[in-house]
């Protein structure tokens, strides 16, 4: 009888990686489908030609890492459709992007999206999980690379808002302050357990936390956000 990668890595690391491993897909899929929608919201508000081809790659770009989580997942030896999504789902994901979907205000959704979710928390998931198992994260580092044109896209809007005006620089100051407290409360948190796991297994480097703060210093100096 064969057995499955499911069954091998079950077999190899118990329960607890299987576990990990779904809510990393999990969670990537359902943030590509709220990122698609958020493109979509924004599409119409952009006049700027080059800025709307932005978004209109974006889009386009995360409908296939969608598939492709989606295949990652079939490939392990479990059907997309065969299990309960829920289960896996981060609540914090979800309510961060609720609030993004009602914010009005572009600078505040670039930071949150482009820079936050994807410049640093996303990027470094998909650079460690796709770098030190890359037969479990299937495209992974792909996925990274094109997560990279994002997260200039909105480096490129973004520093075109801040430089309109004084009160737009103080609002994007202010966004960042939160992320960084998010990401503080975030990685101790909901994520702990896992993150503690997956360094005791190897999934992830001992300094995964510093190194995910580092990447957030580091994306969001690029806007001169960040205070002293």
């Amino acid at each position: 009888m064969t057995t499955t990668p499911m069954e091998k890595i079950i077999d190899a690391y118990g329960s607890d990686a299987w576990d990990l491993i779904l809510t990393v897909y999990v969670n990537f899929y359902y943030s590509e489908l709220e990122i698609i929608d958020l493109c979509t919201r924004w599409i119409p508000k952009r006049q700027i030609l080059r800025e709307k081809s932005f978004l209109l790659h974006h889009a386009s770009d995360e409908i296939v890492h969608a598939g492709l989580f989606k295949e990652g997942v079939e490939r392990l030896g479990l059907k997309w459709d065969g299990f309960d999504h829920e289960r896996y789902r981060i609540d914090d994901i979800d309510d961060r992007f609720k609030k993004l979907h009602s914010s009005d205000d572009e600078l505040e959704v670039l930071i949150g999206l482009n820079l936050y979710a994807e410049g640093v928390l996303a990027m470094e998931e998909l650079y460690q999980l796709g770098r030190s198992k890359p037969d479990y994260f299937y495209q992974f580092a792909r996925i990274e690379r094109e997560e990279r044109r994002h997260v200039a896209f909105g480096i490129t809007v973004a520093k075109r808002l801040l430089a309109e005006s004084e009160e737009n620089r103080k609002r994007g100051i202010e966004y960042c302050r939160w992320y960084q407290n998010h990401l503080e409360g975030y990685l101790g948190g909901e994520l702990a357990k896992s993150i503690e796991w997956g360094i005791q297994a190897g999934f992830v480097e001992p300094d995964y936390i510093p190194r995910t703060r580092a990447r957030f210093h580091d994306t969001m100096s690029q806007l001169g956000l960040l205070e002293a």
